[in-house]
Protein backbone atom coordinates (compact mmCIF):
# COMPACT_ATOMS: atom_id res chain seq x y z
CA UNK A 1 0.00 0.00 0.00
CA UNK A 2 1.01 3.47 -0.78
CA UNK A 3 2.15 5.87 1.88
CA UNK A 4 -0.20 8.24 1.74
CA UNK A 5 -2.89 5.60 1.54
CA UNK A 6 -1.62 4.20 4.79
CA UNK A 7 -1.06 7.26 6.50
CA UNK A 8 -4.63 8.38 5.37
CA UNK A 9 -6.39 5.20 6.75
CA UNK A 10 -4.83 5.98 9.98
CA UNK A 11 -5.92 9.25 10.41
CA UNK A 12 -9.71 8.34 9.18
CA UNK A 13 -9.36 5.62 11.77
CA UNK A 14 -8.40 8.13 14.66
CA UNK A 15 -10.76 10.93 13.62
CA UNK A 16 -13.42 8.08 13.62
CA UNK A 17 -13.07 6.92 16.69
CA UNK A 18 -12.91 10.73 18.62
CA UNK A 19 -16.12 10.85 16.83
CA UNK A 20 -17.20 8.28 18.79
CA UNK A 21 -15.99 9.21 21.68
CA UNK A 22 -13.22 7.52 22.53
CA UNK A 23 -11.04 10.49 22.31
CA UNK A 24 -11.18 13.32 24.79
CA UNK A 25 -13.41 16.46 24.87
CA UNK A 26 -10.77 18.58 24.27
CA UNK A 27 -8.94 17.21 21.13
CA UNK A 28 -8.63 19.42 18.36
CA UNK A 29 -8.49 19.01 14.86
CA UNK A 30 -5.45 20.85 12.99
CA UNK A 31 -5.58 20.59 9.16
CA UNK A 32 -1.77 22.00 7.40
CA UNK A 33 -1.23 21.84 3.96
CA UNK A 34 1.03 22.37 1.23
CA UNK A 35 3.87 20.69 -0.25
CA UNK A 36 3.90 17.45 -1.91
CA UNK A 37 7.50 17.15 -1.61
CA UNK A 38 7.04 16.53 1.92
CA UNK A 39 3.61 15.04 1.66
CA UNK A 40 4.92 10.92 2.10
CA UNK A 41 6.75 11.95 5.04
CA UNK A 42 4.18 14.06 6.59
CA UNK A 43 1.44 11.78 6.47
CA UNK A 44 3.85 8.92 8.18
CA UNK A 45 4.28 11.80 11.27
CA UNK A 46 0.83 12.66 11.50
CA UNK A 47 -0.48 9.11 12.01
CA UNK A 48 2.61 8.46 14.28
CA UNK A 49 1.70 11.64 16.32
CA UNK A 50 -2.30 11.31 16.33
CA UNK A 51 -1.96 7.90 18.09
CA UNK A 52 1.59 8.75 20.47
CA UNK A 53 -0.47 9.15 23.84
CA UNK A 54 3.15 10.23 24.96
CA UNK A 55 3.51 12.99 22.37
CA UNK A 56 0.16 13.85 22.10
CA UNK A 57 -2.00 13.21 25.49
CA UNK A 58 -4.98 15.59 24.48
CA UNK A 59 -4.89 13.60 21.21
CA UNK A 60 -5.57 15.88 18.68
CA UNK A 61 -5.58 14.99 15.44
CA UNK A 62 -3.15 16.07 12.63
CA UNK A 63 -4.23 16.04 8.85
CA UNK A 64 -2.27 17.60 5.76
CA UNK A 65 -3.26 17.89 2.44
CA UNK A 66 -0.94 17.25 -0.25
CA UNK A 67 -1.60 20.33 -2.92
CA UNK A 68 1.63 21.91 -3.49
CA UNK A 69 4.60 24.50 -1.79
CA UNK A 70 2.60 27.70 -3.56
CA UNK A 71 -0.92 26.93 -2.62
CA UNK A 72 0.38 25.99 0.84
CA UNK A 73 1.96 29.42 1.43
CA UNK A 74 -1.50 30.91 0.29
CA UNK A 75 -3.43 28.94 2.34
CA UNK A 76 -1.31 29.48 5.06
CA UNK A 77 -1.76 32.96 4.95
CA UNK A 78 -5.35 33.34 4.81
CA UNK A 79 -6.16 30.88 7.42
CA UNK A 80 -7.42 28.28 4.66
CA UNK A 81 -4.67 25.70 6.65
CA UNK A 82 -3.35 25.86 10.54
CA UNK A 83 0.31 25.00 9.23
CA UNK A 84 1.86 25.18 5.85
CA UNK A 85 4.51 23.22 4.18
CA UNK A 86 7.12 24.10 1.82
CA UNK A 87 10.32 24.06 0.46
CA UNK A 88 10.53 27.59 -0.88
CA UNK A 89 10.29 30.56 0.91
CA UNK A 90 7.76 33.58 0.29
CA UNK A 91 8.47 35.95 -2.15
CA UNK A 92 6.01 38.70 -1.14
CA UNK A 93 2.95 38.71 1.40
CA UNK A 94 4.32 36.52 4.32
CA UNK A 95 2.28 36.77 7.41
CA UNK A 96 3.15 38.41 10.27
CA UNK A 97 5.39 36.58 12.74
CA UNK A 98 5.88 33.72 10.43
CA UNK A 99 8.56 31.17 11.47
CA UNK A 100 9.93 29.19 9.14
CA UNK A 101 10.86 25.22 10.56
CA UNK A 102 13.26 22.93 8.88
CA UNK A 103 11.57 19.61 9.17
CA UNK A 104 13.50 17.43 6.98
CA UNK A 105 15.36 17.17 3.43
CA UNK A 106 15.55 14.88 0.62
CA UNK A 107 17.05 14.15 -2.43
CA UNK A 108 15.02 15.29 -5.61
CA UNK A 109 15.94 12.36 -7.93
CA UNK A 110 16.03 12.39 -11.94
CA UNK A 111 13.41 9.26 -12.72
CA UNK A 112 13.18 8.07 -16.03
CA UNK A 113 11.32 5.13 -18.15
CA UNK A 114 13.18 3.78 -21.42
CA UNK A 115 12.50 0.73 -22.93
CA UNK A 116 14.53 -1.03 -25.27
CA UNK A 117 17.89 -0.14 -23.50
CA UNK A 118 20.82 -2.83 -23.29
CA UNK A 119 21.64 -4.46 -20.96
CA UNK A 120 17.90 -3.70 -19.52
CA UNK A 121 18.88 -3.79 -16.43
CA UNK A 122 21.22 -1.16 -16.28
CA UNK A 123 21.00 2.47 -14.49
CA UNK A 124 21.41 5.33 -16.87
CA UNK A 125 23.83 7.88 -15.93
CA UNK A 126 23.99 11.47 -16.53
CA UNK A 127 26.27 14.16 -16.28
CA UNK A 128 24.77 17.31 -14.32
CA UNK A 129 25.33 19.12 -17.57
CA UNK A 130 23.36 16.87 -19.50
CA UNK A 131 20.25 17.18 -16.89
CA UNK A 132 20.90 20.76 -17.42
CA UNK A 133 20.55 20.72 -21.07
CA UNK A 134 17.63 17.56 -21.31
CA UNK A 135 15.33 20.03 -19.18
CA UNK A 136 16.31 22.97 -20.77
CA UNK A 137 14.75 21.12 -24.44
CA UNK A 138 18.60 21.24 -25.81
CA UNK A 139 18.84 17.53 -25.76
CA UNK A 140 16.00 15.61 -27.22
CA UNK A 141 16.74 12.28 -27.88
CA UNK A 142 17.92 9.29 -25.89
CA UNK A 143 20.60 8.31 -28.27
CA UNK A 144 22.71 11.97 -27.63
CA UNK A 145 26.25 11.11 -28.18
CA UNK A 146 26.47 13.20 -25.04
CA UNK A 147 24.39 10.62 -22.81
CA UNK A 148 25.99 7.29 -24.53
CA UNK A 149 29.19 8.83 -24.22
CA UNK A 150 28.94 8.79 -20.39
CA UNK A 151 27.13 5.08 -19.96
CA UNK A 152 30.59 3.10 -21.29
CA UNK A 153 32.12 0.68 -18.68
CA UNK A 154 35.49 1.81 -17.29
CA UNK A 155 38.26 1.27 -14.90
CA UNK A 156 39.16 2.59 -11.45
CA UNK A 157 42.98 1.06 -10.85
CA UNK A 158 44.06 -0.69 -7.55
CA UNK A 159 44.79 1.19 -5.05
CA UNK A 160 45.78 0.34 -1.35
CA UNK A 161 46.90 3.42 0.10
CA UNK A 162 46.08 7.39 0.81
CA UNK A 163 47.32 9.90 2.93
CA UNK A 164 45.60 13.24 3.71
CA UNK A 165 45.84 15.86 6.83
CA UNK A 166 47.96 13.45 8.41
CA UNK A 167 45.62 10.53 8.41
CA UNK A 168 47.10 7.54 6.29
CA UNK A 169 44.85 4.50 5.05
CA UNK A 170 45.63 1.44 3.89
CA UNK A 171 43.65 -1.95 3.02
CA UNK A 172 44.89 -5.52 1.75
CA UNK A 173 42.97 -8.53 0.52
CA UNK A 174 43.75 -11.12 2.92
CA UNK A 175 41.93 -14.83 1.90
CA UNK A 176 38.33 -14.09 1.70
CA UNK A 177 38.41 -10.93 3.41
CA UNK A 178 39.61 -7.26 3.26
CA UNK A 179 41.58 -5.49 5.78
CA UNK A 180 42.18 -1.51 6.71
CA UNK A 181 44.28 -0.12 8.52
CA UNK A 182 44.31 3.98 10.28
CA UNK A 183 46.73 5.79 11.54
CA UNK A 184 46.85 9.10 12.48
CA UNK A 185 50.21 11.69 13.23
CA UNK A 186 49.88 13.57 17.13
CA UNK A 187 48.72 16.69 15.48
CA UNK A 188 45.59 14.76 13.48
CA UNK A 189 44.88 12.89 15.97
CA UNK A 190 44.21 16.31 17.69
CA UNK A 191 42.58 17.79 14.84
CA UNK A 192 40.05 15.22 14.28
CA UNK A 193 39.49 14.20 18.08
CA UNK A 194 35.76 14.09 18.05
CA UNK A 195 35.53 13.27 14.83
CA UNK A 196 34.82 9.53 13.79
CA UNK A 197 36.41 7.45 10.74
CA UNK A 198 33.99 5.87 8.35
CA UNK A 199 34.64 3.08 6.33
CA UNK A 200 31.67 2.75 3.59
CA UNK A 201 31.48 0.73 0.70
CA UNK A 202 30.17 0.33 -3.13
CA UNK A 203 29.84 -1.61 -5.71
CA UNK A 204 29.84 1.01 -8.55
CA UNK A 205 27.03 1.97 -9.73
CA UNK A 206 25.23 0.93 -6.43
CA UNK A 207 24.65 3.14 -3.15
CA UNK A 208 27.09 2.63 -0.55
CA UNK A 209 27.08 0.89 2.09
CA UNK A 210 28.65 1.68 5.95
CA UNK A 211 31.06 -1.00 7.25
CA UNK A 212 32.72 1.22 9.87
CA UNK A 213 32.43 3.73 12.05
CA UNK A 214 34.84 4.72 15.26
CA UNK A 215 36.06 7.51 17.26
CA UNK A 216 38.97 8.29 16.03
CA UNK A 217 42.59 7.01 17.59
CA UNK A 218 46.55 7.03 16.40
CA UNK A 219 45.36 3.66 14.78
CA UNK A 220 42.13 1.89 14.14
CA UNK A 221 41.68 -1.56 12.31
CA UNK A 222 38.77 -3.15 10.67
CA UNK A 223 38.03 -6.74 8.84
CA UNK A 224 35.53 -6.80 6.02
CA UNK A 225 34.40 -9.63 4.03
CA UNK A 226 36.07 -9.28 0.58
CA UNK A 227 33.48 -8.44 -2.41
CA UNK A 228 34.15 -8.20 -5.92
CA UNK A 229 34.36 -5.00 -7.83
CA UNK A 230 34.15 -2.71 -4.81
CA UNK A 231 35.45 0.74 -3.87
CA UNK A 232 36.31 1.99 -0.15
CA UNK A 233 35.77 5.75 0.81
CA UNK A 234 37.35 6.55 4.23
CA UNK A 235 37.02 9.55 5.80
CA UNK A 236 38.10 10.84 9.14
CA UNK A 237 35.12 13.04 9.93
CA UNK A 238 34.25 15.18 6.66
CA UNK A 239 37.64 14.81 5.27
CA UNK A 240 37.85 12.00 2.39
CA UNK A 241 41.27 10.33 3.29
CA UNK A 242 40.95 8.57 -0.14
CA UNK A 243 39.11 6.19 -2.19
CA UNK A 244 40.62 2.54 -2.13
CA UNK A 245 40.21 -0.85 -4.03
CA UNK A 246 42.19 -4.00 -3.57
CA UNK A 247 42.31 -4.71 -7.63
CA UNK A 248 41.09 -3.15 -11.08
CA UNK A 249 37.42 -1.89 -10.58
CA UNK A 250 35.28 -2.00 -13.56
CA UNK A 251 33.20 1.16 -13.28
CA UNK A 252 29.83 1.70 -14.86
CA UNK A 253 27.81 -0.23 -17.66
CA UNK A 254 28.28 0.14 -21.44
CA UNK A 255 24.66 0.89 -22.35
CA UNK A 256 23.05 1.22 -25.87
CA UNK A 257 20.44 3.40 -26.27
CA UNK A 258 17.67 3.26 -28.18
CA UNK A 259 16.66 6.74 -30.61
CA UNK A 260 13.65 7.10 -28.52
CA UNK A 261 12.63 11.02 -28.13
CA UNK A 262 12.59 12.36 -24.60
CA UNK A 263 9.29 13.91 -22.76
CA UNK A 264 10.41 16.25 -20.17
CA UNK A 265 7.93 15.92 -17.55
CA UNK A 266 7.38 19.18 -15.50
CA UNK A 267 5.23 20.43 -12.55
CA UNK A 268 1.87 22.23 -13.58
CA UNK A 269 1.83 23.85 -9.76
CA UNK A 270 3.44 26.05 -8.15
CA UNK A 271 6.07 23.74 -6.40
CA UNK A 272 9.03 23.91 -4.20
CA UNK A 273 10.27 21.25 -6.06
CA UNK A 274 10.42 22.70 -8.72
CA UNK A 275 12.05 26.13 -6.89
CA UNK A 276 14.94 23.82 -5.89
CA UNK A 277 15.42 21.89 -9.14
CA UNK A 278 15.71 25.40 -10.76
CA UNK A 279 17.52 26.86 -8.63
CA UNK A 280 20.52 24.21 -9.05
CA UNK A 281 20.18 24.24 -12.53
CA UNK A 282 20.86 27.90 -12.13
CA UNK A 283 23.35 27.94 -9.89
CA UNK A 284 25.67 25.43 -11.51
CA UNK A 285 24.71 25.91 -15.51
CA UNK A 286 23.92 29.82 -15.44
CA UNK A 287 24.53 29.70 -19.06
CA UNK A 288 22.18 27.31 -19.74
CA UNK A 289 19.39 28.17 -17.16
CA UNK A 290 19.52 31.93 -17.33
CA UNK A 291 16.65 33.13 -15.19
CA UNK A 292 16.51 32.82 -10.92
CA UNK A 293 14.72 30.31 -9.55
CA UNK A 294 10.68 30.35 -9.21
CA UNK A 295 7.74 27.66 -7.88
CA UNK A 296 6.63 27.83 -11.85
CA UNK A 297 8.45 26.14 -14.07
CA UNK A 298 7.72 28.38 -16.81
CA UNK A 299 8.93 31.15 -15.11
CA UNK A 300 12.08 29.73 -14.13
CA UNK A 301 12.17 27.80 -18.09
CA UNK A 302 15.06 29.25 -19.93
CA UNK A 303 12.81 30.32 -23.02
CA UNK A 304 9.36 29.17 -23.44
CA UNK A 305 8.22 25.84 -22.74
CA UNK A 306 7.93 23.57 -26.09
CA UNK A 307 4.63 23.34 -27.30
CA UNK A 308 5.40 20.26 -29.61
CA UNK A 309 4.30 17.36 -26.69
CA UNK A 310 8.34 16.77 -25.74
CA UNK A 311 7.41 18.84 -22.47
CA UNK A 312 4.62 17.48 -20.18
CA UNK A 313 2.88 18.62 -17.00
CA UNK A 314 1.71 17.18 -14.07
CA UNK A 315 0.72 18.00 -10.58
CA UNK A 316 2.61 17.19 -7.22
CA UNK A 317 5.54 14.62 -6.95
CA UNK A 318 2.66 12.02 -7.51
CA UNK A 319 1.90 12.64 -10.71
CA UNK A 320 4.92 13.12 -11.81
CA UNK A 321 6.51 9.71 -10.88
CA UNK A 322 2.82 8.22 -12.45
CA UNK A 323 3.48 9.74 -15.82
CA UNK A 324 6.50 8.55 -15.71
CA UNK A 325 5.90 5.66 -14.40
CA UNK A 326 3.41 4.71 -17.64
CA UNK A 327 5.26 6.39 -20.74
CA UNK A 328 8.36 5.14 -22.29
CA UNK A 329 10.84 7.92 -22.90
CA UNK A 330 9.75 10.53 -20.01
CA UNK A 331 11.88 12.21 -17.63
CA UNK A 332 11.39 14.16 -14.47
CA UNK A 333 12.14 15.55 -11.05
CA UNK A 334 10.67 14.26 -8.24
CA UNK A 335 11.52 13.42 -4.58
CA UNK A 336 12.58 9.87 -3.95
CA UNK A 337 10.22 8.21 -2.14
CA UNK A 338 7.46 8.84 -4.81
CA UNK A 339 9.86 7.39 -7.73
CA UNK A 340 9.95 4.18 -5.52
CA UNK A 341 6.97 3.51 -4.40
CA UNK A 342 5.77 3.60 -8.56
CA UNK A 343 8.90 1.55 -9.28
CA UNK A 344 10.52 4.14 -11.11
CA UNK A 345 14.29 3.97 -11.73
CA UNK A 346 16.43 7.14 -10.78
CA UNK A 347 19.69 7.86 -12.61
CA UNK A 348 22.99 8.47 -10.97
CA UNK A 349 24.18 11.86 -11.63
CA UNK A 350 27.68 13.66 -11.67
CA UNK A 351 28.23 15.74 -8.48
CA UNK A 352 30.90 18.72 -8.65
CA UNK A 353 33.53 16.07 -7.67
CA UNK A 354 33.13 14.63 -11.45
CA UNK A 355 31.37 11.23 -9.33
CA UNK A 356 27.95 9.80 -10.17
CA UNK A 357 25.94 9.30 -7.46
CA UNK A 358 22.73 7.86 -7.24
CA UNK A 359 20.07 9.69 -4.52
CA UNK A 360 19.53 8.59 -1.54
CA UNK A 361 18.95 9.86 2.58
CA UNK A 362 22.84 8.82 2.97
CA UNK A 363 24.01 10.62 -0.27
CA UNK A 364 21.48 13.43 0.43
CA UNK A 365 23.16 14.00 3.81
CA UNK A 366 26.14 14.32 2.54
CA UNK A 367 25.38 17.22 0.62
CA UNK A 368 23.25 19.10 2.96
CA UNK A 369 26.09 18.77 5.26
CA UNK A 370 27.42 21.40 3.57
CA UNK A 371 24.96 24.14 3.51
CA UNK A 372 24.25 27.14 5.61
CA UNK A 373 21.33 27.97 7.36
CA UNK A 374 20.39 31.93 8.29
CA UNK A 375 18.84 33.23 11.14
CA UNK A 376 15.44 32.98 9.97
CA UNK A 377 15.75 28.93 9.12
CA UNK A 378 15.86 28.57 5.78
CA UNK A 379 18.90 26.65 4.52
CA UNK A 380 21.21 27.72 1.57
CA UNK A 381 22.98 24.93 -0.34
CA UNK A 382 27.00 25.03 -1.22
CA UNK A 383 26.22 23.93 -5.25
CA UNK A 384 29.73 23.84 -5.19
CA UNK A 385 30.79 20.96 -2.96
CA UNK A 386 33.40 18.74 -3.92
CA UNK A 387 32.40 15.70 -1.78
CA UNK A 388 32.74 12.78 -3.28
CA UNK A 389 29.98 10.96 -2.17
CA UNK A 390 27.37 13.57 -2.45
CA UNK A 391 24.01 13.73 -4.48
CA UNK A 392 23.76 17.12 -6.07
CA UNK A 393 20.20 17.72 -6.48
CA UNK A 394 18.16 18.05 -2.80
CA UNK A 395 15.61 20.36 -1.10
CA UNK A 396 14.92 20.86 2.84
CA UNK A 397 11.17 21.02 3.68
CA UNK A 398 10.02 23.81 5.76
CA UNK A 399 7.07 23.79 8.30
CA UNK A 400 5.07 27.25 8.22
CA UNK A 401 4.13 28.63 11.56
CA UNK A 402 3.63 31.64 13.73
CA UNK A 403 4.71 33.19 16.85
CA UNK A 404 1.16 34.16 17.61
CA UNK A 405 -0.09 32.40 20.75
CA UNK A 406 -3.46 30.67 19.76
CA UNK A 407 -3.89 26.81 20.63
CA UNK A 408 -3.45 25.89 16.93
CA UNK A 409 -0.06 27.03 16.82
CA UNK A 410 0.61 24.94 20.30
CA UNK A 411 -0.47 22.06 18.76
CA UNK A 412 1.40 22.75 15.50
CA UNK A 413 4.42 23.28 17.46
CA UNK A 414 4.16 20.03 19.72
CA UNK A 415 3.41 18.14 16.15
CA UNK A 416 6.50 20.01 14.41
CA UNK A 417 8.93 19.53 17.70
CA UNK A 418 8.04 15.70 17.49
CA UNK A 419 8.54 15.52 14.10
CA UNK A 420 11.89 16.77 13.92
CA UNK A 421 12.93 15.12 17.21
CA UNK A 422 11.45 11.60 17.11
CA UNK A 423 9.53 10.99 13.70
CA UNK A 424 12.26 11.83 11.02
CA UNK A 425 14.75 10.40 12.76
CA UNK A 426 13.43 6.89 13.23
CA UNK A 427 11.56 6.68 9.91
CA UNK A 428 12.90 9.31 7.09
CA UNK A 429 15.80 7.31 5.81
CA UNK A 430 13.44 4.53 5.38
CA UNK A 431 11.19 6.36 3.57
CA UNK A 432 13.28 7.96 1.54
CA UNK A 433 13.95 11.05 3.09
CA UNK A 434 16.92 12.43 4.77
CA UNK A 435 16.58 13.07 8.67
CA UNK A 436 18.47 16.92 9.51
CA UNK A 437 21.38 16.52 11.41
CA UNK A 438 24.58 19.45 12.47
CA UNK A 439 23.48 22.98 12.21
CA UNK A 440 20.56 22.78 10.34
CA UNK A 441 18.92 20.46 13.13
CA UNK A 442 20.22 22.71 15.90
CA UNK A 443 18.42 25.42 13.99
CA UNK A 444 15.29 23.81 13.76
CA UNK A 445 14.73 23.18 17.54
CA UNK A 446 15.37 26.74 17.94
CA UNK A 447 12.96 27.80 15.44
CA UNK A 448 9.93 25.40 16.77
CA UNK A 449 10.69 27.26 20.10
CA UNK A 450 9.51 30.81 18.52
CA UNK A 451 5.92 29.49 18.03
CA UNK A 452 3.36 30.25 19.76
CA UNK A 453 5.78 32.19 21.82
CA UNK A 454 4.36 35.77 21.22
Amino acid sequence: MKLRQTAAIAIAAISFASVAGVGQANAAAVGGGGASFLANMMDICAAQYNRNEQANPAKDTITYASVGSSSGKTGFTNGTYKFGGSESAYSSGAPAGLVYVPLVGGAIAIGYRLDGISPSTATVRLPSEVVAKIFAGQITRWSDPAIAAANKATTVAKKLNATKDGVTVSVAKKASNVQFSVSMTSAAAKKYKNAKVTISAAVLGGLPKSIYSAKSATKLSKTATYTKNTVYTVKAGKTVVGILAVETVKDGVSITFPDTAIRVVHRSDGSGTTNNFINYLNKSFPSIWTKVTSDTFSSGFPTTVPTDGSFQSAKGNEGLASYVRDNNGSITYAELSYLEERGVKAAAVSNPAGKYVLPSPTSSAVWLDSAEVAATGLVTQNFTSTAVDAYPINAVSYGLSATTVSADNAITKSFFSYFVNTCAPKNGAAAGYTPLTGAILTKALAQVAKINAG
